[in-house]
């Protein structure tokens, strides 16, 4: 089987080298059996740009209009366009270990009906957190938990929570504290203000009192680059 990691990519020029290193990094017979796709939220310089020509597979999917933090629409085009049942969607500064991603391979081939959570560990401190943006799942439940609302994009926040909020009801989420992540913060991503989370907050409860939820997925031009 196949399994495809999804990164979405804005200004992080750092971040993609020391992925482009790890992916290397993986074995043969764990090249075989994951797909790497990178999908550029519009960057100043294209991630097509900044890559060579690596030895495992890698797609590039490109959004052309710089919108202010759209990780939900990104998300959505990366599953939109995903040609793997299973998914394992990630932040740039999120590093998978070629041990565990064979664990994630392997955890792709169990239960369909879950999304499969994961700890990220500090490599300074050795603390271990959940991040809720990082999940394993299939292309189906993701479509039918109803993917990310893109009426959050130009704000800053709720993206992760809002998604599993929506998930509670229809999935079952399991923690796996079998597999961790290794977080690397190498640069700052640009242009971001994770201190104006109030717009998103309220936007939030008042979708959650009146159910009103959208399904317009994908509201910006794009191209496949690679």
């Amino acid at each position: 089987m196949a399994l495809t990691l999804i990164y979405t990519y804005y200004n992080q020029t750092e971040m993609l080298q020391r992925q482009l290193e790890n992916w290397a990094s993986y074995p043969e017979e764990l090249k075989q059996q994951i797909r790497i796709m990178l999908v550029d939220d519009c960057s100043k310089t294209p991630v097509s740009e900044l890559v060579g020509e690596p030895d495992f597979h890698l797609e590039i999917y490109r959004v052309m209009e710089d919108m202010y933090c759209n990780i939900g629409g990104a998300r959505n085009l990366g599953t939109k366009v995903c040609e793997t049942e299973w998914m394992f969607h990630s932040d740039m500064d999120h590093i998978l270990p070629p041990s565990e991603a064979e664990k994630v391979v392997a955890l792709a081939e169990k239960n369909e009906r879950k999304i499969y959570k994961f700890q990220r560990i500090d490599p300074e401190s050795g603390k271990t957190k959940i991040h809720p943006g990082t999940m394993l799942l299939t292309r189906k439940v993701y479509w039918e938990v109803g993917g990310c609302d893109e009426d959050f994009v130009g704000n800053y926040g709720q993206t992760d929570i809002h998604f599993f909020y929506r998930a509670d009801p229809v999935v079952e989420t399991e923690m796996r504290e079998d597999v961790q992540m290794v977080i690397h913060h190498i640069g700052e991503t640009e242009g971001i203000d994770r201190a104006k989370r109030e717009p998103n907050r309220l936007l939030f409860e008042q979708k959650k009192e009146s159910g009103n939820w959208s399904t317009d997925y994908v509201r910006f031009p794009w191209e496949k680059q690679r």
